[in-house]
């Protein structure tokens, strides 16, 4: 039973082996761990839930007030004039008048859930010039304004609905790395029943090379002694060499699929490239296959069945908004002003609350858009888009079942496979030792003995493929059911 590995995403160290020994030695388990913390994959994945948590912030954002402050200075000067005389003539008049104006400006606008509209803000304007001796009057404003819509742009439902879409798309991005985990788990149970499947493979052609030897040294011993010929002595030296070729390219895959678990396993290939991997053999996993079972669970455990039920639910939001900008424009607007005069800007401020000037006004506002196309190609178009990931859906609840069926039905075959193979092998062992003891007693030939030996090689690796196998298709079938993370006791957090 694997140990429960805890996901926690954060940035870690390359991994590098012990320099003396140059041997890592892991156990399944061990390499999950590792490639959990160490994956490239993962570290990408990891930064989904991030940018997609931003994204509801961003949506949010809509509804964060805004403050202004804002200064203006002015001043207007007119030297002549034109004007008529009684009796129509005109002519240009030297005049000259001095305006000069300031404003100080602040407030806050914004909009809520609601889609109401607001602005509440404070003014003070200076004027001085020729008109009052260029001293200073001061006019203060306090004012602010509503404006609500009734039909088109009213309610939480459609000014929240990015927030709702953000929210889902931050659930679709953790269904995500759940995938990729679940995934990056599979593939190191795979590579490492595949390395396992390497280093026994490997001594299966060694032994195959060994019985090729001794039984050339033999030959050579029957041909000094006259019991065999020239052709026995070479044919045996012919197959040690084949065999020798099956050894290198067994030797070869080990390093291969070595990498491969490296890769899986470390950030940082270079200091691994040296060092020789050495692995408990993996145990192969129990087995009860129930189809209906696992396809019900697949339907609730499955990340990309859950993904897609979110994608439809903010079509679904879409579709709320769309209809909504589909209706007429019926919006209510209010307003309020009150000002305070005086030739200082503190008493013009207390002022206004005596209101020394009030202005207030409000309304309704309804407009609808001729013909309205726009608006409807987008309901139909959002329609569509509901009708379509549906059919998505249910294309991919059978394919869901096809997968998990053929995955049960994959390990339910590896499972046969490896007691044909077993029984095979033991066939083909009892067989060698037949013809072996044929040759010795005179009335068997060599070309006999070799094919014996091969097919007894033959029958190993069949035998420790079909383990391999099944191991592996253990592994899938998690994977298709989306129980990998319960199986091993991981948790993405």
């Amino acid at each position: 039973m694997l140990r429960t590995v805890t996901v926690l995403f954060f940035a870690t160290t390359a991994f590098a082996a012990e320099p003396r020994s140059r041997i890592l030695e892991v156990s399944l388990g061990e390499s999950i761990g590792m490639a959990l913390k160490k994956n490239f994959t993962l570290e990408s994945a990891r930064l989904e839930p991030k940018g997609a948590k931003e994204r509801v912030t961003q949506a949010k954002g809509r509804f964060d007030p805004t403050f202004d402050f804002g200064y203006t200075r002015g001043e207007a000067t007119t030297r002549d004039q034109f004007r008529r005389d009684a009796t129509g003539k005109g002519g240009h008049f030297e005049f000259n008048s001095i305006s000069q104006s300031a404003t100080w400006s602040t407030g806050v606008s914004g909009v809520t859930a609601w889609g109401l509209g607001y602005d509440v803000g404070a003014s003070t304007r200076s004027l001085s010039g020729t008109g009052n001796s260029f001293d200073q009057d001061f006019n203060s404003e306090v004012a602010f304004s509503l404006r609500q819509p009734l039909l088109r742009g009213a309610g939480t439902e459609v000014n929240l609905a990015s927030i709702r879409v953000a929210r889902n798309n931050v659930a679709v991005s953790e269904w995500s790395v759940k995938q990729s985990v679940m995934q990056v788990i599979t593939d190191v149970i795979e590579t490492y029943n595949d390395l396992h499947f390497s280093h026994e493979n490997l001594e299966v052609a060694r032994r195959n090379r060994g019985l090729a030897e001794k039984l050339l040294q033999d030959n050579i011993k029957f041909f000094e002694a006259g019991q065999m010929t020239p052709l026995d002595v070479t044919t045996a030296r012919a197959e040690v060499a084949s065999r020798q070729e099956a050894v290198i390219t067994a030797t070869r895959a080990v390093k291969d699929q070595e990498n491969f678990l490296k890769q899986l396993i470390t950030r940082d290939m270079i200091p691994l490239l040296g060092t020789r991997i050495e692995i408990t053999p993996p145990e192969s996993p129990a087995f009860t296959a129930n189809v209906v079972e696992a396809i019900e669970k697949a339907l609730e455990l499955r990340p990309d069945y859950r993904q897609a039920k979110l994608d439809l639910a903010n079509r679904r939001i879409v579709l709320v908004v769309e209809k909504n900008q589909k209706l007429p424009r019926l919006d209510l607007s209010a307003s309020l002003a009150v000002n305070g005069f005086d030739d200082d800007f503190g008493t013009s401020a207390q002022r206004a609350a005596s209101r020394d000037q009030t202005a207030w006004s409000g309304g309704a506002t309804f407009s609808v858009p001729l013909g309205n196309r726009e608006a409807r190609g987008r309901v139909n178009a959002a329609q569509i888009d509901i009708a379509q990931a549906l059919v998505n859906l249910q294309r991919l609840e059978q394919d869901i079942v096809v997968r998990v069926d053929n995955a049960s039905g994959q390990v339910t075959t590896t499972k046969q496979r490896i007691e044909a193979t077993e029984e095979a092998s033991k066939l083909a062992k009892e067989s060698l030792k037949a013809g072996e003891a044929k040759l010795v007693a005179g009335s068997g030939r060599i070309f006999e003995v070799l094919e014996l030996q091969r097919k007894v090689a033959e029958a190993e690796t069949a035998e420790l493929r079909a383990r391999s196998d099944y191991n592996k298709a253990v592994a899938r079938f998690h994977l298709q059911v989306g129980s990998t993370l319960r199986t091993h006791g991981v948790k993405v957090e």
